[in-house]
């Protein structure tokens, strides 16, 4: 896809992802064994919230859309790659 990433990085103040792309794209692989109830719901958008005050974005496609619909997960990430690098402020830089 033309891009950096990098897995299980340990972020200050978030902990550890599962990928880093190009930088400022977390991608965590979500599943019901380990994202099911309030208490993981509420750790992860707590996590996500800390992560986007350090400029990340974070994504949560489900493990059996990463598993079995790859072709529509990888054009679901190449077009928030592609929209991030055609934004305005990027255009500036």
């Amino acid at each position: 896809m033309g891009c950096t990433f990098a897995t299980q990085v340990v972020i200050p103040g978030v902990g550890r992802v599962d990928f880093v792309v190009d930088g400022w794209l977390i991608i965590e692989c979500d599943s019901k064994a380990h994202h099911e109830g309030w208490d993981q719901q509420r750790r992860d958008r707590r996590r996500d919230i800390a992560a986007a005050k350090l400029g990340y974005v974070t994504i949560r496609p489900i493990a059996e859309d990463i598993m079995y619909m790859r072709d529509a997960v990888r054009s679901d990430i190449a077009e928030i790659l592609a929209a991030r690098a055609i934004s305005p402020e990027n255009r500036a830089h």
